[in-house]
């Protein structure tokens, strides 16, 4: 275990000053004896520059408040280096001031020099960024004890896509009187399978339409962070674009040709809402500036045995000199094609190979919208 102090005093600056998340990543409650406010002199709390999270910086005259934990145990350090490792922060030694004078504590630093953002106060993340957090956390301390902290820092992208997509799903869908969320009772919850998807297998009982609750049953989820898709078309030419790529879905299922033709898609970053991500999506993947972003619909693709939700866009755009382009990320391996189809051979297509069910559902929304946007353009 690095970085363990032998008083076993913490000093919390950041978001582990935010009771709930440091409650959840001890997996107890605090004894009110053991936290104090406190204030370490000299530094300073900033955001790391585009990150959801802060680190100390020095500062002169400054003071950094934050919360001394007393008292920890050795199960205590080990669970905090684990998840503090995922973010790259180690232990070292300080002297905060308390009210009853100053006291040795160990603080987490950051192991390697990070760009540093504006002034943070822990209010406005928990705002922003707190019902997220607690979420991932949630999930990243459930692999305490299987994983290093190295391997969890690996994950910790995907597992705050997840995060952001479950916060995301508490604000939508429609309302039922009959039934809730409320009338689901997990009995337990596993996670044998994470990285850069996860599966998820609940033992549950649910009330049924007679008003009873059913008998336990096994399910298995398969999770996903929300995705932004978009279909680029140009009224005034009355062409789309379409990007081109291997799929490892079609090819697992044995498909001749696992390279699909779709809209161009992407998920939602930490931090965006789905329209940003298709815009930038868009960008990226086919070097196209949508001018107009319509919605066409937001919906699972197969509620009974994923999480995954899409977000589906018609993106107008001038597609002049757009098809033929190869792109993508080469961090995430992605070798994208474009191509550019007039709308009678895009509905061709559709009809007789088309076999992404996104590109269908974006293909009949414009056939039945596509006067109304030509009229317009």
């Amino acid at each position: 275990m690095s970085g363990c102090s032998p008083l076993k005093n913490l000093f919390f600056y950041g978001t582990l000053a935010h009771q709930p998340l440091l409650d959840l990543v001890l997996g107890r409650a605090l004894e009110p004896r053991q936290a104090v406010s406190a204030t370490l002199a000299d530094f300073a709390c900033h955001w790391v520059a585009d990150r959801a999270y802060p680190m100390l910086v020095k500062h002169k005259g400054a003071q950094a408040e934050g919360l001394l934990v007393r008292d920890l145990t050795g199960d205590d350090l080990a669970r905090l280096d684990f998840y503090e490792g995922g973010f790259g922060y180690t232990l070292q030694g300080v002297s905060v001031a308390t009210a009853t004078g100053p006291q040795r504590a160990q603080v987490y630093f950051p192991d390697q020099p990070l760009a540093k953002g504006d002034v943070w106060h822990l209010a406005d993340w928990v705002e922003m960024w707190g019902e997220m957090t607690l979420q991932a956390a949630d999930e990243a301390m459930r692999y305490f004890g299987q994983i290093a902290a190295q391997e969890l820092a690996q994950r910790f992208g995907a597992i705050r896509r997840r995060a952001a997509s479950f916060v995301r799903g508490q604000g939508q869908g429609p309302v039922s009187a009959a039934q809730g969320r409320a009338d689901v009772t997990v009995l337990e919850k596993r996670i044998p399978y994470s990285n850069f998807y996860a599966m998820q297998e609940y033992d549950l009982r649910h009330r049924q339409f007679s008003g009873e609750m059913s008998p336990q049953m096994e399910r298995a989820v398969f999770v996903a962070s929300d995705a932004a898709i978009v279909l680029p078309y140009d009224p005034v030419r009355d062409c789309v674009l379409l990007v081109e790529q291997f799929r490892i879905g079609p090819y697992a299922r044995g498909e001749q040709n696992p390279w699909a033709m779709e809209p161009v898609a992407g998920h939602v970053d930490i931090g965006e809402v789905p329209e940003q991500a298709a815009i930038r999506e868009t960008l990226e993947e086919a070097g196209v500036e949508i001018t107009e972003l319509i919605p066409i619909t937001q919906a699972y693709p197969s509620p009974g045995d994923s999480t995954e939700f899409f977000h589906i866009y018609l993106g107008l755009c001038d597609l002049d000199g757009a098809g033929g382009r190869t792109s993508g990320l080469v961090a995430e391996g992605e070798d994208i094609h474009s191509h550019i189809l007039s709308f009678d051979d895009f509905m061709a297509f559709v009809k007789h190979q088309a076999n992404v069910l996104p590109l269908v559902t974006a293909a009949y929304w414009l056939a039945i919208n596509r006067d109304r946007l030509r009229k317009d353009a």
